[in-house]
């Protein structure tokens, strides 16, 4: 590949890099976006064996249709279409009744009404009702905006019109567990509301209780793919190219050109050089400021923070399946809606249980149980399995630091066994077996399997996500950005980070933008929910 010049030069084309090249390239700016593998897409991996599309790593958008960029990049005419199971999750299990989540909330409370208590179903809508409108007013907005300094923010939802912002701020500091138990729900239904945010090995102790609601909302609300997720990131790719951009993979950066102490540019590890006006990097911290600088560039507490950033003490086995035919699960005799769910939670029905799997995990220790959960997308996609079979997907929560290329095929097989234990009639056909340290390997952002390119801790969220320098996308280095998903507002396939940088950088370009502000967004600063 040849030299070039160039406006703006980004790092890294996961969602976020893509996002906010296609962003700025709308913008009218000349942008080259470098990818360190041989295609784009980070997290949106689709792989297809035999006919089978198997989701390795995202597979349960959260945001999908929310993301600014679905619209401003106009992606459901590049073919981005996602599908909204039903019937969004089952809880099955041996000795208790299931229990279902549907995105209608009525409809999940008449089922915990019938199978449960209905307390405990008045109980879920009140929940519900305060996780909808604290995310649909607070948290989803700010999710879209730069990031403020915590006092700030807790000032403007105090002085808001809407009294949603002193309610909020009233249980924003609670953890996860004890804002779940002020509203008193009992095993099951508590356990099945946790586990929608413990599933992603995030801790119930730490202080986070503030994104506990959304990931309850969204994960009650959340879509697949059609085809696959890495036909999210072939949207975008597509709305960067047909903006002018250029994207150019098996283009590692080693190097930031630093000239007159601005940050002029990268070289890559083949000797490329990219010369720019700014450079955009959606990598981790360590790479950004550990390996692309000489640590006399930049400043000390650059790199200070950076030496502390901490990775995830968790990550994911995966097992991914052809199946002959549809699980048919223990208790869909009393339900037949478990079969139909978008997930299937397997085995987890007390809280106490998920409590200990998290105490055991956080030791590095192997669960004693798996609380697998399963996915089929082709029950609901159908071109993502051969006519006549099903796709079908395994994951659970594991210590890294495991020797998995020792045990990885006697795990997959445990896993394959816990399952059909609540599934008698699956059939697997072939499985392909992803460890943790499969994820290291194949996208080096995702260091020790951190899916989410750091961890989830006080220290390392909102306005300290990467630093308290760095949270708002510009950093100390002139010229060198950061929206990467160690960046606020975070990973997970949110769209935030790299909507969040366009923005910003677009402003210090002096442009004006082609893309108007969302409305959830304008609503929140009418309502003063946003500090300004």
């Amino acid at each position: 590949m040849k030299n070039r010049e160039c406006d703006v030069v980004i790092i890294g084309a996961g969602p976020n890099g893509l996002m906010c090249a296609g962003y700025l390239a709308k913008a009218g700016l000349d942008v080259v976006l470098l990818e360190a593998r041989h295609e784009c897409g980070g997290g949106l991996d689709t792989l297809e064996f035999g006919g089978f599309r198997h989701n390795t790593h995202a597979i349960y958008h959260m945001m999908a249709e929310i993301m600014p960029a679905f619209h401003d990049l106009n992606l459901a005419d590049r073919g981005v279409k996602f599908i909204y199971p039903e019937v969004q999750a089952a809880y099955v299990s041996k000795n208790s009744k299931p229990l279902v989540f549907y995105r209608d909330p009525q409809k999940t409370a008449k089922h915990i009404a019938k199978f449960f208590s209905s307390e405990d179903a008045e109980k879920f809508l009140k929940m519900y009702r305060d996780f909808a409108e604290y995310s649909e007013k607070i948290l989803i907005p700010c999710t879209y905006v730069p990031a403020v300094p915590p006092l700030e923010q807790v000032q403007a939802l105090e002085a808001a019109k809407d009294d949603v912002g002193r309610r909020f701020c009233q249980v924003a500091e609670l953890t996860p567990l004890e804002m779940l138990e002020t509203y008193g729900l009992s095993d099951p239904v508590k356990a099945g509301v946790l586990n929608l945010f413990s599933m992603w090995g995030l801790s119930p102790f730490e202080a986070l209780g503030y994104i506990f609601p959304l990931y309850v909302y969204r994960m009650t609300n959340a879509a697949l793919c059609a085809g696959g997720s890495h036909r999210l990131s072939s949207g975008v790719h597509k709305a960067v190219l047909e903006a002018g951009g250029e994207i150019r993979d098996m283009s590692r950066v080693a190097k930031v050109i630093m000239k007159d102490g601005r940050a002029s540019g990268v070289v890559t590890t083949e000797g490329v050089e990219i010369t720019a006006k700014a450079v955009v990097s959606t990598v981790d911290p360590k790479q950004n400021f550990l390996e692309f600088f000489n640590e006399d560039e930049i400043p000390d507490d650059l790199v200070y923070a950076a030496k502390q950033w901490q990775w995830e003490e968790t990550s994911l086995f995966g097992v991914h399946v052809g199946l002959k035919q549809a699980p048919k699960y223990v208790g869909s005799e009393d339900c037949a809606d478990v079969n139909r769910a978008m997930i299937v939670f397997l085995g987890v029905n007390d809280t106490e249980a998920i409590l200990d799997h998290d105490a055991q995990l956080h030791e590095g220790l192997l669960p004693d149980h798996h609380h697998g959960h399963v996915t089929c997308a082709s029950l609901f996609d159908p071109i993502q399995a051969p006519p006549g079979f099903v796709s079908g997907r395994w994951e659970s929560l594991v210590p890294f630091d495991v020797d998995w290329d020792a045990i990885k095929d006697d795990y997959a097989k445990q896993c394959m066994d816990e399952w059909k234990s609540y599934a008698p009639n699956l059939d697997v056909m072939d499985a392909f077996v992803y460890p943790p340290t499969y994820i290291e390997k194949k996208i080096i952002n995702m260091v020790k399997g951190s899916i989410k390119q750091g961890a989830y801790i006080p220290l390392q969220m909102g306005y300290f996500r990467p630093n308290d320098s760095c949270s708002q996308v510009r950093t100390p280095i002139e010229g060198f950005y950061v929206c990467g998903a160690s960046v606020y507002p975070g990973g997970m396939i949110i769209g935030g980070p790299g909507y969040i940088g366009a923005n910003i950088i677009t402003e210090d370009f002096g442009l004006t933008k082609a893309w108007d502000e969302p409305g959830i967004v304008e609503t929140a600063r009418e309502r003063g929910l946003i500090a300004s």
